[in-house]
């Protein structure tokens, strides 16, 4: 079970998202598969961020494609909001970090989701081109993902793709199957009953985020390949969903 439960940000349960400790806390927890958000910084730094705006991370009013690294990699990325001050060592990671990371555990992978905005801020080729950058040393252990069609459509056939899809309807389905990605991603929000089924395809389904180990084992019953958590070592913990070698 730990080759379908995806870690989504991390451990957000214990540690700040998309922390490089969170990731290290999920593959000791015998998770190995990650999902990671990347912005990149104002001089083209792919770094861990879910969200352009590093108020809710770091309580200031920052925005990350608009600062330098330099300008960030000291700044404390507590999610205080959350954690008070419980994790005053927290960073920013960047993507290399990460990377580095992720050569540590050949047996695990991840998908890296790329942001909305900073393919607004600094256009798709020179972001897929900076992430794949990054990504080259774990390049086999990676996925690719995006809200953003074009952003697939840019890394197809240079890394395993997915896409992220924003709704359940035709014109989503006819975009699925122009693109063919190795991966379809879908908030369980946007899924249809489970009477209704999942498109066929080259893909494998992805379903995000899910926190509830019946519901869980509902998905994965259903069709679907793989489960995003916020809750990874909890549900690790649980005995339907050890790995082996977790006793």
């Amino acid at each position: 079970m730990n080759e379908v439960l995806v870690a989504h940000r991390g451990t957000p349960e214990r540690l700040p998202e998309n922390s490089l400790a969170g990731y290290r806390a999920a593959l000791e927890a015998g998770a190995r598969l990650l999902e990671t958000d990347v912005q990149l910084t104002a001089e083209g730094i792919p770094v861990l961020s879910h969200d352009d705006n590093l108020l809710r991370m770091t309580g200031r009013e920052l925005r990350v494609t608009r600062t330098p690294w330099h300008d960030l990699r000291d700044l404390p990325a507590s999610q205080p909001e959350r954690f008070d001050n419980a994790f005053p060592d927290a960073r920013i990671a960047r993507l290399a970090d990460f990377a580095a990371l992720l050569a540590e555990w050949p047996q695990a992978q991840a998908f890296v989701e790329i942001k909305q905005e900073s393919l607004d801020a600094f256009g798709t080729a020179r972001v897929i081109g900076r992430v794949l950058e990054c990504l080259a040393p774990v390049h086999d252990q990676c996925v690719l993902i995006s809200f953003n069609a074009d952003a697939v459509r840019h890394a197809h056939g240079r890394i395993r793709s997915g896409w992220v899809l924003g709704g359940w309807d035709d014109a989503a389905r006819q975009t699925a199957t122009q693109l063919a990605p190795d991966f379809l991603f879908v908030s369980r929000r946007h899924l249809p009953p489970d009477t209704v089924p999942l498109w066929p395809g080259p893909w494998q389904w992805a379903v995000y985020t899910v926190n509830e180990a019946p519901e869980v084992a509902r998905y994965l019953a259903r069709g679907v390949h793989f489960v995003e958590t916020n809750v990874i070592c909890t549900l690790l913990s649980l005995p339907e969903f050890r790995g082996p070698g977790h006793g």
